[in-house]
């Protein structure tokens, strides 16, 4: 009886607490293909308005996903050469960046395309819309040792200022939220802080260990910049946003195209498609972080729409071959396969 009152009382306890971790951290709730040819993507963004994921298929145009229905919803008309997507909620609009450098005016709630702005002669990489000043503040592509950021503004339509940088090519922009914006420099090995208003330099840092520095992310509670370092040895460093002053350090896995931070579980998620995976770091305080767990995800899935509300991860990949390069002979570029182009859903 003794025994028996013992194992009772351990089952009551065993049963009022509370449940063990789950230590897979995120699994892989969907995937689901999308037709298309065999052309490589940009960039993918969550509509701030509702349950749709704007996916940049480039010469496959600008496809719109319902991820709640896990179901293609359109390709937009004339989006051929999308290459990323910007929101302005406010004003009903997206913008829509193109491959021949010019950005395309659509219509948010019906998704309809208003109109093609010409803005440069080639490639617009990424963009951000800034609400303190207003502007949407644009990147060109890479071109040879010189990049712009043109100031758009959305309200009447038009470019307003164009700024010439000695930068090869600019990752995306972080907003601050003080009115300035983090710029990544990846060939230069740089982080610069700009005004959002008259663009002047307001900080440049550059980081031991970090010879390549690409995705931005950032903690704004604990006031920290988060940088995915390319390279050899491929390393998050943690600094003051203020001061840039380094305060933590640590291997990631490699050539990282997108960083998000969960503020909620203080956790950070950096894809890699190079390593097929989506590596999970978690913030034990400001200063200190572990590398948690490594989830299996999809070659080539680099890039990555991360949901501040359900805490999914939206990955898109496509299968490809590699051809071998002659001994001596540049690295040649992959060749996509046609109606192989997929998202991914890791849900947490």
């Amino acid at each position: 009886m003794k025994a028996l009152g013992l194992s009772l009382l351990l089952f009551s306890a065993l049963a009022g607490a509370a449940p063990a971790p789950d230590v897979r951290v995120y699994h892989r709730e969907q995937q689901v293909t999308l037709p298309g040819s065999g052309d490589s993507w940009g960039f993918v963004a969550l509509d701030p308005t509702r349950p749709y994921l704007f996916l940049a298929r480039r010469e496959n145009g600008l496809s719109v996903f319902d991820v709640s229905k896990q179901q293609l919803v359109k390709t937009v008309d004339d989006s051929q050469g999308a290459n990323g997507v910007v929101f302005v909620p406010p004003l009903n609009r997206a913008f829509v960046l193109n491959t021949d450098g010019s950005l395309g005016v659509l219509e948010l709630s019906t998704l309809r395309p208003l109109k093609r702005i010409p803005v440069a002669q080639s490639n617009l990489n990424s963009a951000v819309f800034e609400p303190r000043t207003g502007q949407v503040i644009i990147v060109s592509g890479r071109r040879a040792d010189r990049s712009t950021l043109f100031v758009f503004d959305p309200k009447q339509e038009r470019i307003t200022a164009a700024h010439e940088l000695d930068v090869k090519k600019i990752d995306p922009l972080l907003l601050k939220g003080d009115g300035s914006f983090f710029l990544p420099m990846r060939d230069e090995g740089k982080v610069a802080r700009y005004s959002a208003t008259n663009f002047e330099v307001l900080d440049t840092w550059q980081f031991d260990g970090c010879p390549r520095p690409s995705a931005l992310a950032q903690d704004v509670e604990r006031n920290r910049l988060f940088i995915a370092c390319r390279g050899e040895a491929p390393r998050l460093v943690v600094a003051d946003r203020e001061t840039g002053a380094v305060k933590a350090s640590l291997p990631i896995s490699r050539d990282v195209n997108a960083v998000a931070y969960d503020a909620q579980n203080r956790r950070l998620l950096i894809p890699s498609g190079v390593d097929a995976s989506l590596m999970v770091i978690e913030q034990t305080d400001a200063d200190h972080y572990r590398a948690q767990a490594s989830i299996s995800t999809l070659p080539m899935a680099y890039n990555m729409a991360f949901d501040t509300t359900s805490k999914k991860v939206y990955l898109p990949a496509m299968d490809f071959t590699q051809p071998v390069a002659a001994k001596g002979e540049p690295k040649l570029d992959p060749l996509f396969h046609a109606n192989t182009f997929s998202v991914t859903t890791l849900a947490p």
